[in-house]
């Protein structure tokens, strides 16, 4: 009988550990820090570009369209995975740091600069669109 104790203890100590891991990861793809009825678009030059799952992130030096007298910040957006930016016919190489790029985004509610993606344009002619229903989950 203490065999079974012991197992079951076990057990239930496994399940505690597993669900106390998925927690952080749970978190993570909430979007309720972005205005999703409010939409920005920047402009500016992308600083840093990392091509990463959960989701890539871009930075860049930009301002709003909207406010043209507004001092250029340093603004992060988060993007699709890796896999969604291929098939909208991404590749690693098609936005890089250096590169003129128009974005548009939910910003964040708290007003921190940070928007999630919605569509890029840049200065080659490239321009995309993240489907609806998709991504950034």
């Amino acid at each position: 009988m203490t065999r079974n104790r012991g197992m079951a203890l076990g057990a239930a100590m496994l399940g505690i550990l597993l669900v106390a891991l998925a927690t952080p990861i749970l978190a993570h793809h909430s979007r309720t820090m972005f205005a999703s009825d409010k939409t920005i678009t920047l402009e500016g030059t992308m600083t840093e570009v990392a091509w990463a799952n959960p989701h890539s992130l871009f930075f860049l030096k930009a301002k709003p369209t909207d406010q043209p007298d507004a001092a250029v910040t340093n603004w992060s957006v988060e993007g699709p995975r890796p896999r969604e930016l291929n098939e909208m016919g991404w590749e690693r190489d098609t936005i890089k740091v250096g590169d003129k790029v128009r974005i548009t985004g939910h910003p964040r509610k708290d007003g921190k600069p940070q928007i999630l993606f919605i569509e890029i344009s840049d200065d080659k002619g490239h321009h995309f669109v993240e489907k609806p229903g998709e991504g950034g989950d």
